[in-house]
């Protein structure tokens, strides 16, 4: 994986997204390995253990946090999917990637001078927010209030024309 001359500046100016993004590429190794079809032998393990050495066990001393996330990484190597903890299993949860890309794009945002989160997210929480205050103050609103946006494909859709009234998902 390689990385642009941007990408490498936010990564030496930030060890924590560096290690979280070298620890999840460990992560993929060892579900390469431990998802293949049949036992594992040794020499299946070899790439993983590799790029941990190489790339994450110089960076585990550094900080006590990269050293226990390394160690628990590691475990994944010793115990079969089935028996793994629920902390384990946390590593192989697809939401880890989400977390991690999150990570990443806010840094490579952050570094561009750009706002780390949508506008229109912070719009909808906003509105979300006047919503909830509105029905604390017992204001007589509607049970439902649409955002009143709609995509193409759901006015396509409607043949009459009209708005559907579907929300906009975020």
């Amino acid at each position: 994986m390689g990385y642009t001359y941007v990408e490498t500046q936010i990564l030496d100016t930030n060890p924590i997204l560096h290690f979280s993004l070298l620890r999840l590429q460990l992560i993929e190794l060892i579900r390469t390995t431990v998802t293949a079809p049949g036992p594992p032998s040794t020499a299946a393990f070899t790439p993983a253990l590799e790029f941990a050495t190489a790339q994450l066990a110089p960076r585990a001393p550094t900080s006590p946090a990269f050293l226990q996330d390394l160690e628990r990484t590691m475990a994944l190597l010793i115990f079969p999917p089935e028996k793994l903890t629920p902390q384990l299993k946390a590593l192989l949860d697809p939401s880890l990637r989400q977390t991690v890309a999150t990570a990443v794009n806010e840094a490579i945002l952050s570094s561009q001078g750009e706002r780390r989160e949508a506008r229109i997210r912070n719009l909808v929480r906003l509105r979300n927010w006047s919503e909830q205050k509105a029905r604390e103050a017992k204001l007589d609103i509607p049970d439902k209030i649409a955002f009143g946006v709609t995509s193409d494909i759901a006015m396509a859709d409607d043949q009459n024309g009209q708005d559907t009234g579907e929300a906009m998902a975020l």
